[in-house]
């Protein structure tokens, strides 16, 4: 009977997130221990369903629907690292990285890094990228 529960509610929430997303938050959480995967997870459903706090909705809008992680993978992807050194610098594995991106290309309606960035400097969304292990392989 949990079993039964837990396939619905995983369905449930594949379609609430769309299949990118979810694949990237699946992935992510795998990594994660369980009271951060549980954070993550109703973080992720709060801002699909449109019930985070209040506090939290501003910072979670963007423009395309991007959430605030794909926004951090955007820069970085915007700046020229590699899907690995975008892992890197934000602790994920670079199959989230992907499924991320495949996200992000839904969104915004492209299928290139470089068109990806284009659309983010013309949106404005471009700024410095955060310091992190992967700086010293960026090509400047």
């Amino acid at each position: 009977m949990q079993r039964a529960y837990h396939a619905e509610q995983v369905e449930a929430a594949r379609r609430a997130l769309g299949e990118g997303t979810f694949i990237a938050a699946w992935a992510e959480g795998q990594a994660l221990a369980p009271q951060q995967a549980v954070a993550y997870a109703l973080e992720i459903l709060d801002h699909a369903l449109g019930t985070a706090p209040l506090r939290h909705r501003a910072s979670q809008r963007s423009p395309a629907g991007l959430t605030a992680r794909e926004l951090e993978v955007l820069r970085l992807v915007a700046a020229g690292l590699t899907d690995s050194q975008v892992a890197s610098q934000l602790t994920l594995s670079r199959r989230t990285v992907s499924a991320h991106l495949a996200s992000i290309y839904g969104k915004l309606g492209v299928s290139s890094r470089t068109a990806a960035a284009h659309w983010m400097a013309e949106h404005g969304l471009t700024g410095p990228v955060p310091p992190g292990p992967v700086d010293t392989y960026m090509v400047r």
